[in-house]
């Protein structure tokens, strides 16, 4: 068993309740350990210029899954909430979930990459991040969330409310 963290978004339907739906549904799967970041209102990056906030979180939980198979996982949740497997890059979606860091486990296929490096560009993943793990450092970068935060690109975020 290792601490899994998924960060979760959605700026489709009720992007909020999604969140909240897709959170009760993983803690149901993945009851040990389980934690949740607030949900963050966030300005869409690099999509059209008419796309919607997004809701982002993120959660933590125990598991000794394979990360293919978590993947897997993650993937028929995001199917449930009704999105396409042949989404594209940067497109509106009512749930995107991201296998952001697994313990101190490495692993880059053409499927996975863990931990998500890109992440590290992404303050709407690093806040919520740093909400339930202030201590986190992913594998191989030693740097405190803090500075990853600070250094992160400048984003309208606040809390959703």
């Amino acid at each position: 068993m290792r601490e899994v963290f998924v960060a979760l978004g959605s700026n489709l339907g009720v992007p909020d309740q999604n969140v909240l739906r897709a959170m009760a549904r993983l803690a149901q799967q993945f009851p040990e350990g389980f934690r949740s970041s607030e949900i963050y209102r966030t300005e869409p990056v690099d999509m059209a210029a008419d796309a919607t906030d997004f809701a982002n979180a993120v959660v933590a939980f125990q598991s000794g899954l394979p990360l293919e198979t978590l993947l897997s996982n993650l993937q028929a949740l995001e199917a449930a909430f009704g999105r396409p497997k042949d989404h594209g890059k940067n497109t509106p979606r009512t749930l995107d979930l991201d296998l952001i860091a697994a313990g101190d486990e490495t692993l880059s296929t053409p499927a996975l990459t863990v931990p998500h490096l890109k992440v590290l560009d992404r303050r709407f993943v690093l806040q919520p991040l740093h909400d339930i793990a202030p201590e986190f450092r992913f594998p191989g970068i030693n740097e405190r969330l803090t500075i990853l935060i600070q250094r992160a690109p400048s984003l309208g975020i606040a809390l959703w409310g």
